[in-house]
């Protein structure tokens, strides 16, 4: 009988490196800084900005989405607004921003691994960083949420809405498992790209229409569920595509016409019946629609990123530009576009740092938010008539939780997203503060536990090592139904906490272990 176990890792001296980021790689994550080896290299603002904009656009939808009124009976009844507002339709064709998260995700994707590669690296290498950067603020979520869900189960909410906070909490989470899933075989995803681009592009795009095709015509709506697997790896492939463009010279009335014609097929396959209009509806599962809306998408950004880069880019002025004749070179007064650049700047290194937090807690932060409301409105009620500005009890328990869609409503929206937005910003803040085993830490948590189940084994068993590769692969796998666990089964009760915190520790006691990247001679 054979035990496999992680093979024995660098010594303690050993200086453990990093791999390289891209210049669009995601969010950094501050509790792995390390030296490094090389001058860091330059980032894309105007990526960086759309990023951070695509989580900000999900952050504000879900926010105008959640909402809770008080039942006739007294209880506070979570429920989803807008999603039968007229127009919502139509509209969410601008709001649904995830095929062009993920082809930024894509470019990111080629860039980094390119840069890996050039430096002598392998897939071990490019992992490590990527898969600490999701794990460790999945992982504090999850404890936390599920810490304070079992808190406020012990204070006598009820089951339900237990129930509901903990669905409400992990529905940001489908994206990073998908998001992990790819960028673990963005190695892959780019040999195939570079060997066969259109040949990669059409498979894809085939097994996009025969899904859809095969789950309409048999009228089994869970097959629509196989696109996970294509529909995202081919929106991936167009993020390739757009690195390998985004040097060129391009055709703008050839963009132009891809544009329209995206989105004259997409207008068409909706009108005849095909697609629903609603490009949430098309999310779950996802659709062709999303890969045609990708694509138009992608044609903005083609058309439109060297400008946006160039406005977003100001040069300081020069302490030569300012000289004069015979006296000694004057330091430039800052102008009114320098510092708004700055500010610009600051904001998108902001977004850099704190994006994938905020995208994370914002949810939590509803559910808090929502929690408190329904709290003081049952409060109200609770109060005798009169007793509050001389207001009717059911009118003060209105003005807490209006009805959805009133005049009142909608006019307290705006506070209600800059409620939000802020706490979520100081959520984002708190929890990357939350002190964090590193990565040398965890990787001799790995050898302490090999070495124990090496001693407590009958002597004369067998212990093989684990290959880097097949580490990587349990690691993966093993952060993926940590995922998966929190966003289908819940955090509540605290078993599927443990369970899934567990998980996600141990992809990373995993993953530290891996073979460090390996620089060239010379280097």
């Amino acid at each position: 009988m054979t035990l496999m176990l992680n093979d024995p890792a660098p010594p303690a001296g050993t200086e453990v490196g990093r791999t390289p980021e891209s210049a669009v790689a995601p969010p950094a994550e501050p509790r792995t800084r390390e030296p490094r080896t090389a001058a860091a290299p330059h980032r894309d603002q105007a990526i960086d900005l759309i990023r951070f904009g695509c989580l900000v656009v999900v952050v504000i939808l879900h926010s105008m989405m959640s909402a809770a009124v008080l039942g006739p009976d007294g209880r506070v009844a979570p429920t989803v607004a807008l999603s039968t507002t007229a127009g919502f339709a139509a509209a969410s064709w601008f709001f649904q921003v995830m095929p062009l998260f993920f082809i930024i995700g894509g470019y990111a994707g080629i860039t980094g691994w390119r840069r890996t590669r050039a430096r002598g690296g392998i897939w071990t290498d490019y992992l490590r960083a990527r898969l600490r950067r999701l794990a460790v603020p999945t992982a504090v979520l999850v404890v936390i949420a599920g810490i304070g869900l079992s808190a406020a189960a012990d204070m006598g909410v009820s089951s339900e809405l237990i129930v509901e906070a903990s669905r409400r909490i992990g529905q940001p989470l489908w994206f990073l498992a998908v998001y992990l899933g790819l960028s673990s075989l963005v190695p892959v995803a780019v040999h195939f790209h570079e060997r066969a681009p259109r040949r990669s592009l059409a498979v894809l795009a085939g097994a996009v229409i025969a899904v859809d095709v095969l789950a309409r015509t048999t009228g089994i709506a869970g097959l629509g569920y196989l696109n996970f697997v294509v529909v995202w790896p081919l929106i991936q492939q167009l993020g390739f595509f757009f690195a390998d463009a985004v040097d060129r010279p391009i055709s703008r009335p050839a963009v132009w016409t891809a544009l329209a014609a995206a989105l004259g097929l997409l207008g068409g396959l909706v009108a005849a019946g095909v697609y629903s209009p609603n490009m949430l509806v098309n999310l779950n599962p996802p659709t062709g629609a999303l890969v045609l809306l990708g694509v138009a998408q992608l044609c903005v950004l083609q058309l439109f990123h060297a400008r946006l880069n160039q406005a977003l880019n100001v040069d300081e002025p020069s302490a030569e530009s300012t000289m004069v004749p015979g006296e000694a070179p004057a330091e430039a007064a800052p102008t009114s576009r320098t510092l708004t650049a700055q500010l610009r700047a600051r904001v998108i290194a902001w977004g850099n740092t704190y994006g994938m937090q905020v995208y994370l807690w914002h949810m939590s932060v509803v559910i808090v938010l929502i929690g408190a409301l329904g709290w003081l409105a049952q409060t109200a009620v609770g109060f005798p008539t009169g007793i509050l500005l001389d207001l009717p009890t059911g009118t003060v328990a209105e003005f807490i939780l209006p009805e959805i869609e009133s005049g009142w409503w909608w006019a307290t929206r705006l506070p209600w997203l800059l409620a939000v937005m802020g706490l979520s910003a100081l959520a984002a803040m708190a929890a990357e503060r939350i002190p964090f085993p590193s990565e040398q830490r965890l990787a001799a948590v790995g050898r302490s536990l090999s070495a124990l189940v090496r001693a407590v084994l009958p002597q004369g068993f067998q212990v093989q090592a684990f290959s880097s590769r097949a580490r990587a692969i349990v690691a993966v796998g093993a952060a993926t139904m940590g995922i998966a666990i929190a966003l289908l089964v819940g955090i509540a009760p605290m078993i599927w906490t443990v369970v899934a915190a567990g998980l996600l520790m141990g992809s990373l006691i995993l993953s530290a272990g891996l073979t460090p990247l390996r620089q060239p001679a010379g280097r």
